[in-house]
C-alpha cells in the first residue's frame, strides 16, 4: 500500500482587492543633489556667540594647587600621668574576675599546699558559719576571704541494704590528715603579698551569723566562738598567677 506525501496547500489570493502600490524611488541623479545638513555644535571649552559661531574661551580654568590645602594641626600627646596601657597593667587592675584555689592538707597542726589552680568567677562572702570548722585568708590583718568548712575530717559511707547487718546504716570515720579548699582572688596575690597572706584554720564552737562580713580576721568579729587551730603563713611562688598559667593550672570548676 503506498502513502500519499502531503502537500502544501496553495495559498489562495483575493483578486477583487486592490495591490499594495510600489515604493517609488528617485533617480539617482536627484539623490546626488541631495545636502545632508550637519549641526555644529559647539565643543567643550568653546561658547557661542550672538550669530551663532563658537569662539575659545578667553579664560582657561586655574590649575588646582595642593599646597594651599591646610592641613589640620595635630593634637597635643595627652599626659596620662601614671596610667598604663592595657596589656601592661598589672593584674591588680584588671577588670576580669578570677580566683586561686588552694588543696590544702592539715596533719599535726599544720598546713601543707598540694596543688593550686586558676579559676574564673568571682567570690562571694558568706554571711554564718556553722558549727565545725572554717578557715580565713588575711593580707596585714585585712580580710580577703573566708568559708565554712562543717565536715572537714569526716568522711561519710553510703548504706549498703542488700549487704550485711553491720552495712545497712551510716559509717562515719574521721581522716588523719584532712584536705579542704581555699579561695582566694586572683587580684591579691602577687610577688610583693605572697610573702604576708595568712591562711588560718578556725574551730567554731558554735554557728554565727552577720548581716556582712567586715574586713577584720574572723577571731576579731566572732571572738568567743573561733578558736585558733593552725596556719599557714606565706605562700609560694608556685601559687602566683603567672606561674599557675605558664604550666596549665586553669580550670573551670569551682
Amino acid at each position: 500500500m503506498m502513502r500519499k506525501a502531503k502537500r502544501l496547500a496553495a495559498i489562495r489570493t483575493d483578486k477583487s482587492k486592490p495591490l499594495k502600490a510600489p515604493v517609488q524611488t528617485k533617480p539617482a541623479e536627484a539623490q546626488a543633489d541631495v545636502e545632508i545638513r550637519k549641526y555644529g555644535g559647539t565643543s567643550k571649552g568653546e561658547k557661542a556667540d550672538a550669530g551663532g559661531q563658537s569662539r575659545k574661551r578667553g579664560r582657561a580654568k586655574a590649575r588646582f594647587d595642593r599646597s594651599a590645602i591646610r592641613r589640620p594641626r595635630q593634637k597635643d600627646v595627652l599626659d596620662l600621668g601614671d596610667q598604663r596601657a592595657k596589656r601592661v597593667r598589672s593584674r591588680a587592675s584588671s577588670s576580669k574576675e578570677e580566683y586561686i584555689r588552694l588543696r590544702i592538707r592539715v596533719r599535726d597542726s599544720r598546713l601543707k599546699i598540694l596543688d593550686s589552680h586558676l579559676v574564673d568567677g568571682p567570690l562571694a562572702r558568706p554571711t554564718g558559719f556553722p558549727a565545725g570548722n572554717a578557715y580565713e585568708v588575711t593580707l596585714d590583718d585585712r580580710l580577703l576571704h573566708a568559708e565554712a568548712l562543717p565536715d572537714l575530717g569526716v568522711q561519710r559511707s553510703f548504706p549498703n541494704p542488700k549487704g550485711p547487718e553491720e552495712q545497712h546504716g551510716h559509717y562515719i570515720t574521721e581522716q588523719r590528715a584532712p584536705e579542704f579548699f581555699v579561695r582566694i582572688s586572683a587580684n591579691e596575690v602577687s610577688r610583693d603579698t605572697i610573702g604576708k597572706i595568712v591562711v588560718r584554720l578556725y574551730r567554731v564552737k558554735e554557728e554565727v551569723r552577720a548581716d556582712r562580713l567586715e574586713d577584720a580576721p574572723l577571731a576579731r568579729q566572732f571572738e568567743r566562738a573561733m578558736r585558733p587551730v593552725a596556719e599557714l603563713v606565706g605562700l609560694p611562688d608556685s601559687v602566683l598567677p603567672e606561674a599557675i598559667e605558664r604550666r596549665g593550672g586553669r580550670t573551670a570548676n569551682a
